[in-house]
């Protein structure tokens, strides 16, 4: 038997999986994911900055060169992931998002060098392109 229930706080997750326990059952509790109407409240929380990196990488089906967000300048992308956990921490905070969301973009460096490089470009797991290209969709 499954059975799944989703967005629970923390303490009540806690409480629901100790109850199972006390009558020998095994359940776990899943982490939360993006839906597209998730995505969407994170979206219209970003700067510009910030929200061009989850687009660019949405449209590249899951990888946003960073060749591409630098522009002609050559400018660099320092900082502006930081404004993505910042939305998701108020997010969290508000109570428009859930705790446990991962983050949707990772940046990606060569693995071979060593010290300070500038990033390659950024990553979203597959599993999150949809929730994202729908949210896109909706703005």
């Amino acid at each position: 038997m499954r059975i799944v229930i989703e967005d629970v706080p923390d303490d009540f997750a806690r409480e629901l999986i100790q109850l199972a326990a006390d009558r020998g059952l095994n359940i776990a509790v899943a982490p939360a994911q993006w839906t597209a109407a998730r995505a969407e409240a994170l979206l219209r929380d970003l700067p510009d900055a910030a929200l061009e990196i989850i687009r660019v990488t949405v449209d590249g089906k899951g990888w946003g060169d960073a060749e591409r967000l630098r522009g002609a300048d050559g400018s660099a992308l320092t900082g502006r992931t930081g404004a993505i956990t910042q939305a998701i921490k108020r997010g969290i905070k508000t109570g428009r998002l859930p705790d446990g969301l991962a983050t949707p973009v990772i940046a990606t460096y060569d693995p071979n060098a060593s010290g300070y490089q500038r990033t390659s470009g950024f990553t979203m797991p597959e599993e999150m392109l949809p929730a994202f290209e729908a949210a896109f969709k909706r703005l």
